[in-house]
């Protein structure tokens, strides 16, 4: 988990916002609640960007981060991975083209991300430490 995605994490701590230890889905009303926060947001920064206030720019775009930190942090799943695996898709639209409105057109070699075996492994990962754990406080020895 990335410093900021933690610090989201502690900040709902403290506030007693939905935090879960792996990749859960939502009730409904949180699930309005976080595309609230990131709707208001957005909303904000794009009148900071008519604005050209770049001080304000800025802070939207951390407020929005913040928001969607928060929001993989009610869901339980930690970004850090999903970026880089992004990242990593990104970068194999190499050999593409950009079309008039600036968007890159992804080439035949491109590579989706993988995101579905990510999730898995965090929820497994959080299985196996939740059944250690459960070991552990029932005295079941470990295996060696």
């Amino acid at each position: 988990m990335t410093d900021e995605q933690a610090m989201v994490e502690a900040f709902h701590r403290t506030f007693a916002i939905l935090v879960q230890a792996a990749p859960t889905d939502l009730d409904e009303d949180t699930k309005q609640l976080r595309i609230r926060l990131i709707q208001e947001e957005f909303d904000e920064l794009k009148e900071a960007m008519a604005a050209g206030n770049l001080a304000a720019v800025a802070k939207e775009m951390g407020d929005l981060l913040y928001v969607t930190y928060g929001t993989a942090v009610s869901y339980g799943i930690d970004m850090e991975p999903v970026f880089q695996e992004v990242h990593r898709s990104n970068l194999s639209k190499t050999g593409g083209y950009k079309r008039a409105d600036g968007k890159w057109v992804k080439p035949s070699t491109y590579s989706p991300a993988d995101i579905d075996s990510i999730v898995e492994v965090q929820r497994e990962q959080q299985s196996a430490e939740r059944l250690s754990v459960h070991d552990a406080v029932a005295g079941v020895p470990r295996s060696s």
